[in-house]
């Protein structure tokens, strides 16, 4: 399978703490990596009906590699 390719979406500030976001596209699947100042890194997986990984919220990884390592093997595994 191909890599994800990440693009930084947002740099900057939400209710006054900083605010990162990532976004990956694969075919009918979205990936979305966010930074909260009192949780670290955590994701969303979804393809076109609903959320592809264990949960229906975000789930919390700590830091941008492991999300980023978890997006792509969910990615890898899609259909399998």
């Amino acid at each position: 399978m191909a890599n994800l390719v990440w693009t930084r979406t947002r740099d900057g500030e939400h209710n006054g703490k900083p605010c990162y976001e990532y976004h990956a596209r694969s075919h009918d699947r979205a990936y979305h990596v966010v930074w909260a100042y009192d949780r670290g890194f955590g994701f969303t997986a979804r393809d076109a009906k609903t959320y592809i990984h264990d949960s229906y919220t975000i789930r919390w990884s700590g830091s941008l590699k492991r999300c980023k390592a978890a997006c792509q093997e969910i990615e890898d595994n899609y259909g399998t």
